[in-house]
């Protein structure tokens, strides 16, 4: 099983984590475990200092802090998770600003060929053939999305293009076990929820969302 994003430093102490084979990990300190990739945190704070993997928390930083990221994963070649439409505010704004969503805006930074993408809520159909075209996958955390009241993935959208979908746990406030299930199940629920059909997503699907791919 696949936790692909969580910001729980003490993940391995959770039940959840016994299922995992592979954890992705954000935080400022490594944890340094078998299974476990490490993706610094680059965010507002940030002091310049990379060391890794990066986990992008917003296109919308410091134009210096963007420019030192992509300079430094263009050259390194390291492994990338982009936090991109995760809110309405945050892809208005972007559009006002580039003239780009920020999934676009990416792809213009050359940020986007074999990415991740975590947030994802407010994608659209250019969005998602993006995504495709640059090899990049999609992570939902559903108890975080959820919990913090951002909305719903189009989780059946993504499905239907052909996107590549992980799960991951995000914040240990919204899943203090890191269960993957309990994702797997979450989001099951909602979009179930938000289209007014059973089992809108099968679960042939909802399975294979928790399956660990790096290609």
């Amino acid at each position: 099983m696949f936790n692909a994003l969580t910001f729980d430093k003490d993940i391995l102490k959770r039940a959840g984590s016994k299922n995992c084979s592979h954890i992705y990990y954000v935080g400022k300190t490594p944890i340094k475990a078998d299974k476990v990739t490490d993706f610094l945190l680059v965010d507002e704070e940030f002091d310049g200092k990379f060391n890794g993997n990066v986990y992008l928390s917003s296109l919308l930083l410091d134009d210096r802090i963007i420019d030192d990221v992509i300079d430094y994963v263009l050259s390194e070649k390291c492994k990338i998770i982009i936090n991109a439409c995760s809110t309405l505010n945050e892809v208005g704004e972007c559009d006002k600003r580039f003239g780009a969503t920020p999934i676009g805006l990416a792809h213009k930074f050359g940020l986007l060929d074999g990415a991740y993408v975590s947030g994802c809520t407010y994608l659209d159909k250019d969005d998602i053939d993006l995504i495709n075209q640059s090899g990049a996958k999609v992570i939902l955390t559903p108890s975080a999305t959820l919990g913090e009241g951002m909305g719903i993935p189009p989780l059946r959208m993504l499905i239907s293009l052909g996107a590549i979908v992980h799960l991951g746990s995000g914040l240990a406030e919204y899943n203090k076990e890191g269960d993957m299930i309990f994702e797997r199940n979450l989001i099951s629920l909602a979009v179930s929820g938000a289209h007014c059909t059973r089992h809108a997503v099968s679960d042939a699907d909802l399975d294979k969302m928790l399956r660990y791919s790096d290609r």
